[in-house]
This record gives C-alpha cells, structure tokens and sequence, in this order.
C-alpha cells in the first residue's frame, strides 16, 4: 500500500527522472564508485586527488540536483561516492581534517544553504573524523562551469583565504592538523589547486583532496 506523500510526489529517478527509486538501476550503472586517482601540482609539491565516479550526463544531473534543488537523494549519492574515495584515500594516504571548498557567497544565498558543507559534515560525524571549515572567498568569483580551462585558473587564483581562527594554531606554535580537501568536482583542477595554496601559504599540512565525481580536464 502507497503512503499519502508517495501518491502526492511519487520518487522519481535523479538521472532519468522515470518513477521509482532516486535512481534506477539503469543510470546506476553511470554512478557506479570505484577509484580514479589524479593528482595536481601546487607550489611545487604534487597532491593525489581520489574520485569515485565518472562524469556523466547523470552525474551531472546528480550534482545539479543537490546544489539547486536540495533533493536529499542526490546529497546522499554525492556522500556515498565521497565516503568511497575517502576510506581508500585513508588507507593509502592517512586520515585528517576534512576542509570543504567554499560556495560562492551569492550562490550561498541563492540556494539558502553551503550544500557542500553540509555533506562534508555529515560525512566527518559518520566517518568519525574532524571537519573545519576556515575556507572563504576573498573576492568575488565568475561561475566556473562555462569558462575554460585558461580561464578557470585565471578566475579562482588568489580567490580563497583562511580565516584568521584556524590560522592562529600554527602562529600560537600548535601542531598544524593533517587536512584533506573535500570537493563534489574535480575537472581542470583549478579549484582545489587554489585551496591547497590558500592552506599551505598559512602553514598547514595538506594530504591531498577527495571528489565525488571526476571529469575529463578541460582544454
């Protein structure tokens, strides 16, 4: 027997949006976690950034509906494919301080909620790791998805700070935590390499990153 909300807003698939489950198995197979391994080059020390899922016209679909519509299906896929990267990047890399990469401010108050954060959250309470969130944007920002891959590094350089709370434990002489950098995306590399940077210059160690999806670096 359907409940009153089932037979008011019936699920339907993120990826297809065919009734059913949040996601059919058919586009199930585009978001299938295993382990793709890239890494990036920032102030001349190279960091491992682990993924789980290919990008794909689903994966994009999953993605879009976590960050626009705040459909908590696609924030729970998104999690799965992050704790998936992440357990195997404790294993080969050691654990840390989960640090997610801020939202744009305005796409913050447009969406009424750092979608990131929140599952970065979640996903530190149910892995039992810490999480720190000393990231902002010290400039305004052009939304990445439509420039290339000269452009995306043009536009986020220099664009992250660390708050001044979490830099004071290394300017008061305390051991700087191991951090690894949370992100849902990881395509030219250019975001997580500015806030790799934006870390390091304030005198803490980065293990490296961890995405849910990856995608092919732009040209």
């Amino acid at each position: 027997m359907f409940s009153l909300s089932e037979i008011l807003f019936p699920s339907r698939c993120i990826g297809c949006s065919s009734l059913g489950i949040s996601i059919c198995s058919a586009c199930r197979l585009n978001w299938h976690p295993h382990i793709y391994k890239r890494e990036i080059l920032v102030l001349g020390s190279t960091f491992p950034v682990l993924s789980a899922v290919q990008y794909s016209p689903i994966a994009s679909r999953v993605l879009l509906s976590a960050k626009e519509s705040q459909i908590f299906a696609a924030d729970l896929l998104i999690s799965k494919g992050l704790k998936h990267s992440l357990q195997y990047f404790i294993n080969h890399y050691g654990s840390g301080t989960l640090i997610s990469v801020p939202s744009r401010k305005s796409a913050t108050r447009k969406r009424g909620r750092d979608f990131l954060k929140e599952i970065t959250s979640s996903l530190a309470t149910e892995m039992k790791l810490p999480a720190a969130f000393p990231l902002s944007h010290r400039r305004k920002v052009r939304d990445q998805s439509q420039l290339n891959i000269e452009e995306r590094s043009q536009n986020i350089s220099g664009a992250f700070e660390v708050s001044t709370q979490f830099a004071a434990r290394n300017s008061q002489g305390n051991i700087a935590p191991k951090l690894i950098v949370i992100d849902d995306l990881i395509t030219t590399g250019a975001t997580l390499t500015e806030a790799i940077r934006a870390l390091r210059t304030a005198g803490f160690t980065v293990l490296g990153a961890v995405t849910s999806c990856t995608a092919k670096p732009l040209r």
